[in-house]
């Protein structure tokens, strides 16, 4: 839920509710968006009033504060926004300042905030098409939506395939299943916080693509079933073309080229990685790839909260396989 707002609040917020009102507008490009903000971010006398005179036509409590009332009515009222509808518009201006610091607050309905807004769909549980319309406002701006698990209904299209948009983030040493035992010798030690980076990361793609039932236990239980679970260095790469198989994938590629990597995340696809020693890890491990940069690869770390990207240069370095799957 937006933070209430009042009589001489400064902020992004206060900037979004002036164009979400219509108390602000554009014409096209923003071209220097911080001036903008500047310009448009104090709430002010003049916008008091004209909250008050909005707030009587929509028949709310007359006070002049943005509060959760009000937010809800406006996130009511915005049109849909995507890469064709109000591409440039003051609405896709406001929801580029609420949805992502990273994004450029331009007006333009791009790609940038075409993914993001798919991530956001993504970590509310609703279908990741893209666009911005009546749910994904609702969502947005209340915190929660009108309806359960469900693309917007103001004709939302296919789902966005996954290019760079974040899938489900497993963590091996997440109580429900890190001291399961994971072994292939009847090595009680040998459990899922300490071994368990295999299967996780691999959990992250078919939860996300495939199954919405699949955990890291899930995908180590087969493991071991297929013999995957090797004696002592966990999980054999052998794991990732049984995967492949067994829930459908018709194109994996295992490769030691970024490139490759780059061509199927471009795709909307994810790659599992092997990655020696450094930064990731002191001796082998597994993450789940999902997005890059000019300079930056951003992975899942099943051991990690705090370990999300790193230098391209560096990660080619650490790098030992990548495991690619290209969405079908």
């Amino acid at each position: 839920m937006m933070e209430t707002i009042r009589l001489n609040s400064k902020g992004k917020e206060v900037v979004a509710a002036k164009l979400l009102t219509g108390y602000t507008t554009i014409s096209g490009k923003v071209e220097d968006p911080d001036a903008f903000i500047k310009i448009h971010d104090l709430f002010d006398a003049s916008f008091e009033n004209f909250v008050k005179n909005w707030q009587k036509s929509k028949n709310l409590d007359v006070d002049g504060i943005v509060g959760k009332k009000s937010w809800t009515k406006i996130a009511s009222q915005p049109l849909t926004c995507s890469t064709i509808k109000n591409r440039i518009s003051r609405y896709t201006l406001a929801l580029q300042m609420l949805i992502d610091s990273n994004i450029v607050s331009d007006g333009i309905y791009g790609e940038k905030t075409k993914y993001a807004v798919a991530a956001f769909q993504t970590a509310k549980g609703l279908a990741a098409d893209g666009i911005c319309g009546p749910v994904t406002w609702m969502a947005l701006i209340t915190g929660s939506a009108p309806i359960s698990a469900g693309g917007d209904t103001s004709g939302a299209g296919k789902p966005v395939a996954g290019k760079f948009v974040k899938p489900t983030d497993f963590k091996q040493y997440d109580s429900k299943w890190a001291n399961k035992v994971y072994t292939s010798c009847g090595n009680k030690s040998q459990t899922m916080r300490n071994s368990g980076c295999g299967p996780t990361s691999m959990a992250d793609i078919i939860n996300f693509v495939v199954d919405k039932n699949a955990t890291p236990w899930t995908l180590a239980q087969l493991a071991m079933k297929w013999g995957d679970r090797t004696k002592a260095n966990g999980t054999a790469w052998s794991f990732f073309p049984h995967v492949q198989k067994e829930y459908g994938y018709k194109k994996m590629i295992a490769t030691e080229s970024f490139e490759t990597l780059k061509a199927c995340l471009d795709a909307g696809g994810y790659v599992v990685c092997s990655m020696g020693p450094g930064y990731w890890t002191k001796g082998g491990h597994f993450i789940c790839c999902w997005k890059y940069t000019d300079t930056e690869v951003y992975c899942n770390d099943p051991a990690s909260g705090s370990r999300k990207s790193q230098s391209i240069s560096k990660f080619k370095k650490e790098k030992k396989k990548f495991f690619c799957f290209f969405p079908n």
